[in-house]
């Protein structure tokens, strides 16, 4: 494969990981899934072996920093879930210590109308 090749092939593949960062940032999770595919076939194009250290450096650099993102939100994802369902669980409990220092839950009761007569 020629320079130029590798060049194009470089160019191509980088401008797609700096709009796939765009798309990690902006939460744009479904379009990371539709492309894929075409960073699969922009991978493909890039020469194996060869003494390219430098294109390949600032590839990876890029690859690893959209890796550390994804991370990232995932991580935040979790904590997000982690804290809503800790409200969920305070509207229905209060979190109480006995004389010794060991927690409980006490668990109320929904809301709700009491009919009796």
């Amino acid at each position: 494969m020629t320079l130029f090749n590798l060049s194009a092939a470089a160019d191509a593949l980088e401008d797609h990981l700096d709009h796939e960062r765009k798309m990690i940032l902006s939460g744009q999770i479904e379009g990371l899934l539709r492309a894929t595919g075409e960073k699969e076939r922009l991978l493909s194009r890039l020469p194996r072996g060869g003494d390219h250290d430098e294109v390949f450096q600032r590839l990876r650099r890029k690859a690893e920093r959209n890796q550390q993102l994804l991370l990232a939100a995932a991580r935040g994802m979790k904590s997000a879930a982690r804290r809503i369902d800790g409200l969920r669980t305070a509207e229905t409990s209060l979190r109480t210590y006995s004389r010794d220092g060991a927690a409980a839950n006490l668990v109320t009761a929904r809301g709700g109308v009491n009919r009796q007569a």
